[in-house]
């Protein structure tokens, strides 16, 4: 007889952990997306755990000694020890509306405790002030249950038979279920405290590396033109040396804004993209501009359209540009003794596709995983921002771009714009 009440206690007491375990486990699962809004991630775990109590109150056969003993305290202890008041305000209505129509059962005193509960529960947070261990977590859900149990048991007594053997069970295993859930919630409340710091830390170390990368870049043009201006300060000097010192000057202070420019469009890309283009007339627009540095490195470009009617995307003009005049560049770049490139287009359903293929000298695996990671570059005078400016801006104008290569076998780009 004593093992089939044990039995029976335990089986509805693991059903009703199941469902605050559910809540916790899905609660860690859902925590990343607000991982950066702390009001609705506070209040994540009280949804939650409300949808699974509904299913619970729909699906399960609830005992109303377990339900009030064992569920309902666990549950509003663990919202307020570890989520905050407020959501352990709309916990308690919940669950005593569940008391009170749903069991059809006596209210009054899980009414009453959980109202005792809730307040003692709301002062013991006002004068919490820093992180407490689990020690103190234990040591608090501990003493809140008691405290629930005894009134629950004083005011049952007033209006209900004496307590019965299977009611001291089920408290009994109700501090085992608490601990169990306490211990649980600790170090989910732990990971995600652990993985906002991580974040943090990796902001301050992109930071850091931003300052250092922007510093060093910026502070070689200007070193260099810094001396030609200097040597612009000597008397005797050639008409040819001086137009020479000055276009030197003058080509290193482009270089640094063109650095700036790169971290501004990485930064705070432009999302303004509405304009309607035809893709070949920006094709041959990039061209005009590329031709005369791709003839410099030997470097020829083959254009071939699969149709000959207008391909229509929506972009920014200038900034489609700018990202096929980088991926020709780099792709010029990759061929320091000449060679060729093939840029075709392709007309796709509900998608319009570029592809621009070099001769050069190909890219590991290692270094394909590795595009589009800031200040990653394979360039000696590279600031690793380029292909990740490029990425961003195709990305903000509905497209994918992809890469494949093989070491001294060449580089294939692709990239797909979809037409709404």
């Amino acid at each position: 007889m004593a093992f089939h009440l044990l039995h029976s206690i335990i089986s509805n007491e693991l059903h009703g952990l199941f469902y605050i375990m559910s809540a916790i486990l899905i609660h860690l699962v859902l925590t990343p997306i607000f991982i950066y809004k702390e009001y609705q991630r506070r209040f994540l775990f009280t949804i939650v755990l409300i949808v699974l109590i509904f299913l619970y109150w729909k699906f399960e056969d609830i005992d109303p000694l377990i339900y009030s003993l064992h569920l309902f305290p666990i549950s509003l202890i663990a919202v307020i020890l570890f989520i905050g008041f407020i959501p352990a305000f709309i916990t308690w209505t919940l669950f005593n509306i569940g008391c009170m129509v749903v069991l059809n059962y006596y209210w009054q005193p899980a009414l009453i405790s959980s109202a005792v509960l809730l307040l003692l529960g709301g002062l013991l947070f006002r004068n919490i002030t820093n992180q407490p261990t689990l020690k103190m977590k234990l040591t608090y859900a501990t003493g809140m249950l008691l405290v629930y149990e005894v009134l629950y048991a004083l005011l049952t007594l007033n209006i209900q038979s004496p307590i019965t053997l299977y009611a001291a069970y089920t408290v009994i295993f109700s501090f085992f279920s608490l601990w169990m859930i306490t211990y649980l919630q600790f170090f989910v409340k732990k990971h995600e405290i652990h993985k906002q710091r991580l974040v943090a830390l990796e902001k301050d170390r992109m930071l850091g590396q931003f300052a250092a990368t922007i510093s060093h870049e910026i502070r070689n043009p200007l070193t260099s033109t810094r001396g030609f201006l200097q040597l612009l300060d000597q008397k005797e000097l050639s008409f040819n040396d001086h137009k020479r010192y000055v276009d030197l000057a003058l080509s290193g202070v482009d270089q640094a804004n063109a650095i700036l420019g790169d971290y501004l469009n990485y930064a705070k890309p432009s999302s303004n993209l509405q304009e309607q283009l035809e893709l070949k007339e920006e094709i041959e627009a990039m061209l005009r501009f590329i031709t005369p540095f791709a003839t410099d490195h030997q470097v020829a470009i083959h254009i071939n359209h699969e149709n000959e009617d207008p391909l229509y995307i929506l972009g920014e003009s200038k900034k489609l540009r700018q990202c096929l005049m980088n991926l020709v560049k780099n792709a010029i770049e990759s061929m320091p003794n000449g060679g060729k490139i093939s840029l075709s287009t392709c007309k796709l359903p509900n998608a319009v596709q570029i592809s621009i293929s070099d001769t050069g000298v190909g890219m590991s695996k290692q270094q394909l995983n590795s595009l589009g990671k800031p200040f990653y570059t394979t360039k000696a005078q590279g600031t690793g921002l380029g292909l990740v400016v490029v990425m961003s801006i195709i990305k903000m104008m509905n497209g994918k771009i992809s890469f494949s290569s093989n070491l001294n076998q060449g580089t294939q780009c692709s990239i797909l714009f979809q037409q709404k």
